[in-house]
């Protein structure tokens, strides 16, 4: 059985949740596979920002990147809409306002299933976000006739995490905790080739069918596919009775 957790996510973000889970008993390692570096907005994009009826942020780290540049910019009538609830969660915290995110689904196709966003009728829309990404969401949006910019406000970079860390979880039979597509194919670069023929035989947990697709496309075990958030993945942990080894 496993016997602990390896967290991929950003150092910040993976150091809070391992805090939580070595509180509860369950052995964790910090391994980050993926990191995030503020980036300053153009003019040009901040200057659409402006004009836009409605921001979107696709993730809790635009909101944490963007909000500095984009708080002098909001107005009692702006719009705010998050992909996921935890994003809209952290987003409502700063702005201090209601944000639209969906009930049930935490990826751009469960916002874009709400009815606002049914038809858009030239409506300006501001998509605040990392450099690069997925298209989908301005190309439906777009489609639906939305006029749409990019506010992007930060870069995902691959980081220097110790080697160490992750041959010691890997022998310590962890359980690999993985975000996105990009942490995970940033986690099989960084592994070397036996550590990459252990991977293939740990449980992996995810937290989108995309990534599970990704998963298979490099031939490793079908995972467990949890909600977004931490309180999903601890519940797990708890049920599963995993703790120190």
């Amino acid at each position: 059985m496993p016997t602990g957790l390896l967290i991929t996510r950003p150092r910040a973000e993976a150091v809070r949740l391992a805090e939580r889970l070595n509180s509860l008993g369950i052995r964790s390692w910090v391994y980050p596979t993926i990191d995030i570096t503020p980036l300053t907005p153009t003019a040009e994009s901040l200057c659409w920002a402006a004009q836009a009826e409605l921001w979107i942020f696709v993730s809790a780290n635009a909101v944490h990147a963007g909000w500095t540049f984009l708080a002098p910019l909001h107005t009692a009538t702006l719009r705010l809409a998050a992909v996921g609830l935890a994003t809209a969660r952290r987003l409502q915290e700063v702005s201090g306002t209601p944000v639209l995110c969906p009930e049930q689904g935490s990826d751009s196709e469960a916002l874009l299933a709400l009815p606002l966003f049914q038809r858009m009728d030239h409506r300006k829309i501001a998509i605040i976000r990392g450099r690069g990404g997925r298209e989908w969401l301005r190309e439906t949006l777009e489609q639906r006739g939305a006029q749409v910019g990019y506010i992007e406000c930060y870069v995902r970079q691959v980081p220097q995490s110790n080697p160490e860390t992750l041959e010691e979880a890997l022998q310590a039979g962890a359980s690999i905790s993985v975000q996105s597509t990009e942490s995970l194919h940033n986690l099989w670069a960084m592994a070397s080739p036996a550590q990459r023929e252990v991977l293939a035989t740990r449980p992996f947990i995810v937290s989108h069918p995309r990534i599970a697709t990704a998963l298979r496309a490099l031939g490793l075990p079908h995972p467990v596919v949890l909600s977004p958030g931490d309180d999903a993945l601890i519940a797990h942990y708890q049920q599963k009775g995993h703790s120190h080894g």
